[in-house]
């Protein structure tokens, strides 16, 4: 009590526990209305068992999320079949159409699970049919409940080619280590062709990987650069003398041996340089080795000096997963070299063995084979010397 101007009063206090309690009603509170109003609030309710009215409020939200990625992916109301199947359960939502002509269906399926994974739904299943040329099934719901399921039909199939459609992939940057995704790279199960830094800590790792897969490795040389950017102390360089290149080439076949040929790690500077590539070129002859140009610039004479010295070379037509970390981006590019390879026969493309560029070949490749197109490695694309 405290006695003020002759007048007892009772001080006012509020215990610990009360005020912990208050708290704590209203952390409850805060999470209860959490829990009922928000996507994620629903989705753990409904993975707890509590269904309802959760599941049919998910339900609804994940088909304003399909709408929109539908309309991202060009596709008109009309163009999407939508109704309610009985089975396997009465409140299943279908939607069919048709892969949008630059769209196929394994992009779809792509679009579509990531959209529906951002939305809290799961992806149940994804079923690729190859037999009826890659017509995708997808089934998608919450905690293992079903809700909605996507048929993405393929375009009507091109006319049989006239000639083989083949795409020789070069996998860049290797040596760095050999993590899960390399050994996924290197486990596609199609003919590639590794290209290898020198001098890195599993160099000699990635050549004998390589060789124990029967897949040609190129050795993936650094070239002087425009810029500020440091290709490493071994590297072609404008200005430098044809001894000295021919010297660090044989040093490498020496570390190395059973590298088939040479391609350009950066490079913008050296390769636009027409001196600096005759001189290479000489070297690549003398030495036995072809030549594929990365072409890291659009500048770059290197695939015509090498050609003038009458070494057999290529040139990379896309780069399948620069300036992006999108699985949908690189498929996408993937998809570009199919088309140019059905255009012309023959398609040539450079990867990184980054897990988003793994995700997007997992996917594709199987189709794409299924289409009829080859993968090839450089090394069969190289004219055999003539029969003497």
């Amino acid at each position: 009590m405290v006695r003020w101007g002759g007048v007892v009063r009772r001080e006012l206090t509020v215990r610990p526990r009360f005020l912990l309690a208050a708290i704590a009603c209203g952390l409850v509170l805060l999470g209860a209305v959490y829990l009922l109003t928000s996507r994620a609030g629903n989705v753990m309710l409904v993975r707890a068992g509590l269904t309802r009215p959760f599941l049919p409020r998910l339900a609804v939200q994940l088909d304003v999320a399909l709408a929109e990625r539908f309309l991202s992916m060009g596709l008109l109301r009309g163009e999407v079949d939508t109704r309610k199947v009985t089975e396997p359960r009465p409140s299943l939502r279908q939607y069919t159409f048709r892969a949008p002509a630059h769209l196929t269906p394994t992009l779809c399926n792509l679009w579509i699970t990531r959209a529906a994974r951002a939305a809290g739904a799961q992806v149940l299943a994804a079923d690729e049919l190859h037999a009826r040329r890659g017509e995708v099934v997808i089934a998608l719901g919450f905690a293992a409940r079903p809700t909605h399921r996507i048929v993405v039909r393929p375009a009507p199939p091109p006319p049989p080619a006239s000639k083989p459609i083949r795409i020789a992939l070069v996998i860049d940057d290797m040596g760095h280590n050999l993590n899960a995704t390399v050994r996924g790279i290197l486990d596609l199960g199609v003919p590639l062709t590794l290209a290898v830094l020198p001098d890195l800590s599993r160099s000699d790792d990635a050549f004998r990987a390589a060789a124990k897969r029967d897949l040609p490795a190129l050795l993936h040389l650094p070239m002087e650069p425009e810029g500020d950017e440091n290709a490493g102390r071994h590297s072609i360089t404008v200005g430098m003398e044809a001894s000295a290149m021919e010297a660090l080439v044989e040093k490498y076949q020496r570390k190395y041996p059973g590298f088939v040929g040479i391609n350009n790690h950066m490079g913008s500077r050296a390769t636009a340089d027409a001196a600096t590539m005759a001189s290479f070129a000489a070297v690549l002859s003398r030495r036995g080795l072809f030549f594929l140009d990365s072409v890291t610039t659009p500048h770059s004479v290197a695939y015509r000096a090498a050609r003038a010295e009458g070494v057999w070379s290529l040139r990379n037509d896309l780069f399948l997963d620069t300036e992006t970390e999108s699985v949908e981006v690189v498929a996408a590019r993937l998809e570009q070299l199919a088309d140019l390879a059905r255009r012309r026969g023959l398609a040539v493309g450079i990867a990184h063995p980054r897990p988003y560029t793994l995700e997007a070949l997992q996917a594709l490749i199987p189709r794409l084979e299924a289409e009829g197109i080859r993968f090839v490695t450089l090394e069969e694309l190289r004219p055999k010397p003539a029969a003497s």
